[in-house]
């Protein structure tokens, strides 16, 4: 899929957009208005390692820094 129209856009799935290949043209006639970019999951392993760095630098971290983080875990879940 080279670009999706505005019409085609409305009627397209969640699943549809992640399975684009990459940074897809959204037109509007011949102008293109915006870029579609699915966000791909995360590696789980690669998560994991991520999480296990946070612990460890636990001890160095700002109160701001560690509210930013416990935000951050919440959102997807791991807090």
């Amino acid at each position: 899929m080279s670009s999706i129209s505005m019409r085609e856009l409305q009627r397209i799935s969640a699943a549809t957009i992640a399975a684009l290949p990459g940074a897809t043209p959204i037109k509007s006639g011949d102008e293109t208005v915006a870029l579609l970019v699915p966000i791909p999951k995360a590696d789980p392993a690669r998560v994991r390692s991520f999480l296990e760095d946070l612990k460890g630098d636990q001890v160095s971290r700002t109160a701001s820094e560690e509210a930013a983080i416990t935000e951050f875990l919440t959102e997807i879940g791991e807090a």
